[in-house]
């Protein structure tokens, strides 16, 4: 597992992605989109989600302002 505290800035980059592993996201500031197939959550300070990497997905700022978040990336292949 990789725990990391990321600062996400506002962008029009949408590309949508997916590799190996597993992810899970916690909202410390800030909005966030996140989409992980078809289905689409805006999260909020407080909220988290959890998802096999391996399904397309795309997180973003939701809305003109940075957001802050702790993400754990997890391969299984260090």
């Amino acid at each position: 597992m990789e725990p990391l505290l990321v600062t996400m800035m506002p962008t029009e980059f949408d590309e949508i992605s997916s590799h190996d592993g597993q992810e899970f996201l916690f909202v410390l500031e800030g909005e966030l989109r996140a989409q992980v197939g078809k289905e689409v959550e805006v999260l909020h300070p407080g909220d988290s989600i959890y998802y096999d990497s391996t399904h397309p997905h795309l997180v973003k700022c939701h809305g003109g302002k940075p957001a802050k978040i702790i993400a754990v990336i997890y391969t299984g292949s260090r």
